[in-house]
């Protein structure tokens, strides 16, 4: 099996956690893989990752799509998404099912919230994100992993090629950040694709949105609920 990685990212590469991490899983890992990414890039996500994807879809099996400041720190990461890539089409980390499309448009919330029961997979975080920081971390759990879902979290996508290529799938590209991941599963589904997640063991470097008030997201939020709801 052929495995890449990719991440862009507004910063020189080897300052990212996405790099840093992968190049140690790189000296541990049975399995040898490939990193690509773009440098000081100033275009939105879904571009990008359709690009790598028109570009290495028919030479590697499964494409990985991460967000930069994610720490990758499992050996045995390809060995985990050639084995849940048995039962998915795209591979996450944390997602939800029975999402009903609403504001606030983020997708824990339109899977329930934590009380819900709708939500699956796990995810580390720092447990301080401002100074004074320490080397602790929380663990983030959704709920029970692998399991399948409906939408997924775009911090750490997956995909299968000849799925892709036998459907056509591709990320949403009407959304750069806000909703790229949401909008991109919901799409997914419609090409019957299944979609699941699976624990990596990863810490994510944030805290997701900030401010809900912040007008990018709010315009994205408009326009993903016009065309899904």
């Amino acid at each position: 099996m052929k495995i890449a990685f990719y991440f862009c990212t507004r910063k020189q590469a080897d300052q990212t956690l996405t790099h840093q991490s992968l190049s140690q899983v790189f000296k541990k890992s049975f399995y040898k893989f490939n990193i690509f990414y773009d440098a000081n890039n100033e275009k939105g996500l879904s571009e990008n990752y359709n690009k790598i994807l028109n570009q290495y879809k028919t030479e590697f099996d499964y494409l990985i799509f991460l967000h930069d400041d994610l720490i990758v720190d499992d050996a045995n990461v390809c060995e985990k998404i050639i084995q849940a890539h048995k039962e998915y089409d795209i591979v996450g980390l944390a997602g939800g099912i029975n999402p009903v499309i609403e504001k606030p448009a983020l997708w824990h919330l339109m899977c329930g919230g934590f009380q819900g029961g709708n939500l699956r997979g796990a995810v580390a975080h720092p447990a301080s994100l401002t100074p004074p920081q320490t080397n602790q971390i929380f663990m983030t759990s959704f709920g029970p992993t692998p399991a399948r879902v409906a939408i997924l979290d775009g911090l750490f996508l997956s995909v299968n090629t000849k799925r892709i290529i036998e459907t056509g799938w591709k990320f949403n590209e009407n959304y750069k950040f806000h909703h790229y991941d949401i909008a991109s599963s919901l799409d997914a589904n419609s090409k019957k694709l299944k979609l699941g997640v699976t624990p990596i063991w990863v810490v994510h470097s944030s805290p997701g949105l900030l401010n809900p008030g912040d007008s990018s997201f709010l315009q994205s939020q408009e326009k993903f609920i016009q065309e899904y709801s």
